[in-house]
């Protein structure tokens, strides 16, 4: 029987579009140096203002990958 081992890493993701590119940005990054993602959890979701407007989305993210044995 084959056991599985998961880690567990948290990100923040930037786009000055929305919070879907975001998370989109943080996982295309994370896959430059990461294999076997399996799963990818939303945590929290901010903006930077300036100015009164809208400047940055922020999502904070955890991968969830299986490691390799």
């Amino acid at each position: 029987m084959t056991n599985k081992l998961f880690k567990i890493i948290e990100l923040v993701g930037y786009s000055t579009t929305g919070w879907e590119d975001a998370v989109q940005n943080a996982v295309t990054e994370a896959k430059k140096t990461i294999r076997n993602i399996v799963r990818v959890s939303c945590e929290e979701f901010d903006v930077k203002m300036e100015n009164d407007n809208i400047v940055a989305y922020r999502a904070r993210v955890k991968l969830i990958f299986e490691i390799e044995r």
